[in-house]
């Protein structure tokens, strides 16, 4: 029985699957001595040899190597015509039809195909690779992808047919999901000039805040809006809450005043100001105006009318400035 000892496999199948392994002897390089014979560059093999003589001059020790390979390559090495005739002009076609096994991502190129973006299924190659390389387990991991992201893994021009916005990439990648747009580092152009976009994001907010009920939006920050994505939205509102709560529901009877803050200039207008004193009558049980002396500025602070006495700086101010001069006592008010 014979003791000699056999190769271990995995080193086989290493060496049998990097071409570049074999060094490519100086006599077959044809091409070197002048133009080639007739026919010469029709043959696969003598393609395929060309290519391992090249990969081997330019310092390749992998297939992965030939992503650095340029157009101006074949050039210096006396392979113009073999580019040409046998690959449309194209280093990469050279590449992928010549090792046609190797797993290639032609995006991975110096030069991509001009027309590769083209075609949808490259998409999804695409957006399924950058997936595994940034560690995306699942689709909400898409939210936190940015345009850095696309340029550092080849993918601006791929991101340029979405108009530079990764919402829409991320929705054509995985169409049958509810994406918000507002999640992503960036909102498509014009997003929030749509009613239809800012009545679906108050509607997420709500339920992320716990909001049951519509009066449930006075007690609503606009640091909360930042905090959840709102911050673009907000400058859309000028940062107030108030404005994106009566703009989304606009058929609930909204008292400004029990917001935060009040739209700027809200108190400077006459029927406003009649409007919280008509409430706010109804709120202290006010049934005649001599029942107004007993209002104190405590009870307009207890009820969201600070700002308007800060206005006035006296209730009997306010109550003159409104008509209502016989509720007017002689004494002051604390």
């Amino acid at each position: 029985m014979s003791t000699t000892p056999k190769k271990p496999a995995d080193k086989v199948r290493v060496r049998s699957s990097n071409p570049l392994a074999r060094k490519i002897p100086t006599q077959d390089a044809v091409w070197l001595d002048g133009p080639v014979p007739a026919g010469f560059w029709q043959s696969p093999d003598n393609q395929r040899t060309y290519l391992l003589w090249l990969g081997q001059k330019l310092g390749y020790r992998r297939l992965d190597d030939y992503y650095r390979i340029q157009t101006n390559d074949f050039k210096t090495n006396r392979g113009s015509g073999a580019l040409v005739y046998c690959w449309g002009s194209s280093s990469v076609t050279a590449v992928i039809s010549t090792f046609p096994d190797h797993d290639w991502k032609e995006w991975l190129f110096v030069t991509c195909p001009r027309s590769f973006w083209a075609n949808r299924s490259n998409h999804q190659r695409y957006m399924k690779w950058l997936g595994e390389q940034s560690g995306i387990n699942e689709p909400d991991g898409w939210y936190r992808i940015t345009n850095r992201d696309f340029r550092e893994h080849k993918g601006g021009a791929f991101l340029l047919h979405y108009d530079s916005t990764i919402s829409a990439a991320v929705k054509a990648y995985l169409p049958r999901r509810t994406w918000n747009e507002w999640q992503f580092g960036k909102t498509p152009k014009g997003f929030w000039n749509h009613r239809n976009n800012r009545q679906r994001y108050l509607k997420w907010l709500g339920k992320r805040l716990g909001v049951k009920k519509l009066n449930d939006w006075y007690r609503v920050t606009r640091l909360e809006f930042e905090q959840h994505f709102g911050n673009q939205l907000m400058k859309y509102y000028n940062g107030s809450p108030l404005a994106a709560a009566m703009d989304c529901y606009p058929d609930h009877n909204w008292l400004e005043w029990k917001f935060a803050r009040v739209p700027v200039g809200f108190w400077q207008k006459k029927a406003n100001r009649e409007r919280y004193l008509d409430w706010l009558e109804k709120q202290l049980k006010i049934r005649k105006l001599e029942d107004w002396s007993r209002v104190r500025r405590v009870d307009l602070k207890n009820n969201f009318g600070g700002g308007l006495l800060a206005m006035y700086r006296s209730i009997e101010t306010l109550l003159q400035k409104s008509g209502r001069t016989k509720a007017v006592s002689r004494g002051s008010r604390r």
